[in-house]
């Protein structure tokens, strides 16, 4: 079952940075931020799909790219924290559409309101 997601966006003077996460009492550190991204831009800036496994937990996570091929908007990316023991390549669809919904809803944080049913709709991926 997922632990929750995270939205994640690069700035050009600090880094990876946070912008939302549901549920609230996510733990989500600078460095599996970095991590995150990093394993994204390792590759190239396609949109593109991620998977890592750090410590105790996994990530799956989409990039919507950045330059001419972008998917909604440049530089942004929807992950998905699971525990260590979940296998994260049955998350793909979900978050797929998942990700098209929060990227699309990004403007006046009107992700927000979609966050706990999508929560709840990745939980339900067995």
């Amino acid at each position: 079952m997922p632990k929750g997601i995270a939205i994640i966006k690069w700035d050009n003077e600090i880094g990876a940075v946070l912008v939302a996460k549901y549920p609230k009492n996510l733990k989500i550190t600078t460095k599996l931020l970095t991590n995150i991204y990093a394993s994204h831009r390792m590759n190239n800036i396609e949109p593109n799909f991620a998977s890592l496994t750090i410590t105790d937990q996994k990530v799956i996570s989409f990039f919507s790219g950045m330059g001419e091929n972008i998917i909604v908007v440049p530089n942004y990316i929807v992950a998905l924290i699971l525990r260590r023991d979940e296998k994260t390549m049955k998350f793909k669809d979900i978050l797929k559409k998942g990700a098209a919904q929060i990227l699309s809803n990004l403007e006046d944080e009107k992700y927000k309101k979609i966050f706990p049913t999508l929560f709840k709709e990745m939980t339900k991926v067995s």
